[in-house]
């Protein structure tokens, strides 16, 4: 593996994990919080020399933190929540606590998505925290984890494959995990269908009325059987989770060109095509080791052709 591969495998690690503590939180299973505060002290540790220790272990009266490192006099709070309130109640701890005599600097953690606040500083005359350096969330760790030597990513990847992948208690829904890895799949910037695209606007009465009229029934029953059971997770796979707006347009563009291929290989049919474009993804996830929720796969696939980012429309046939 090269460096770029090593950084790709930190990224997923590290969207994984915040993917899976979003959907936990949603279903109010917020013990992964917890864990998750010995988890980014041995990657923090591990990554940027730190000799951060659990503090909620060790000191009770230390609320307004979770890790602290004395020799650096740094200190963490690891949260999920990312409302102004949340910080400025930390800050306020910090202070109360007179954590700032022991501490010189305190970062919030946000182990799903920060939000940027309006306010550049929270805090007082006492103790103030940068609300834009010094909150980080998974996108603040990849950069600075990018930064570093090749040996230290690789021994990262290493680390966060070993503890985020190999405890089956701890991986996502199986439909979940299908369509965020469809996503990375098809979103992949080294897909053969990069840079291409179709310039024509979908027309989806048109499209599944008149130009899938033999198959206008099915697709529709396909859609409205798979919605009752998927589409629910697929709204919050792509609302929740950090998977940003770039990779969802990279994965209509590249399936428009693809699917536009298979469906020519099928001679028009788009039963046929559809079928064996959904086989095609299932067999690519197969081969990285992955069993797919097949039925997750099929509503994923179809509701982008009911979208008309797959088989999209051609010009000759708009005429």
């Amino acid at each position: 593996m090269n460096r770029q591969d090593y950084q790709k495998s930190v990224i997923n690690s590290l969207t994984w994990l915040s993917t899976q503590v979003t959907v936990h939180n949603r279903l109010n299973l917020t013990d992964i919080n917890v864990h998750s505060e010995n988890f980014y002290r041995d990657l923090l540790n591990l990554a940027f020399g730190y000799s951060l220790v659990n503090i909620n272990i060790i000191d009770a009266n230390a609320a307004a933190i979770d890790l602290g490192d004395e020799g650096n006099k740094f200190a963490i709070q690891v949260t999920s929540t990312s409302a102004l309130a949340k910080t400025r109640h930390t800050v306020t701890k910090f202070i109360e606590k007179g954590l700032y005599e022991k501490y010189d600097h305190l970062v919030i953690l946000n182990i799903t998505a920060k939000t940027a606040h309006t306010a550049e500083t929270v805090g007082d005359s006492t103790y103030s925290l940068n609300t834009k350096d010094d909150i980080w969330d998974i996108g603040d760790l990849a950069v600075m984890i990018n930064d570093l030597e090749l040996s230290k990513i690789k021994e990262i990847s290493n680390f966060l494959n070993k503890q985020l992948y190999v405890k089956p208690i701890e991986s996502l829904p199986r439909n979940v995990e299908t369509i965020l890895r469809l996503i990375e799949l098809i979103s992949d910037e080294e897909h053969p269908a990069a840079g291409e695209g179709f310039l024509d606007e979908p027309f989806p009465e048109e499209k599944i009325n008149k130009r899938f009229a033999d198959h206008s029934d099915f697709l529709k029953q396909e859609f409205l059987t798979l919605y009752q059971d998927y589409g629910a997770v697929l709204d919050s796979v792509e609302q929740e989770s950090d998977i940003g707006q770039v990779k969802i347009r990279r994965v209509s563009q590249h399936l428009r060109v693809y699917s536009d291929k298979v469906l020519t290989e099928c001679g028009g049919d788009s039963k046929n095509a559809l079928e064996k474009l959904i086989d095609n993804f299932i067999g690519m996830l197969a081969e990285n080791g992955f069993e797919a929720d097949t039925g997750a796969a099929q509503f994923y696939i179809v509701k982008h052709l009911i979208r008309c980012n797959v088989f999209p429309n051609k010009e000759v046939e708009n005429g």
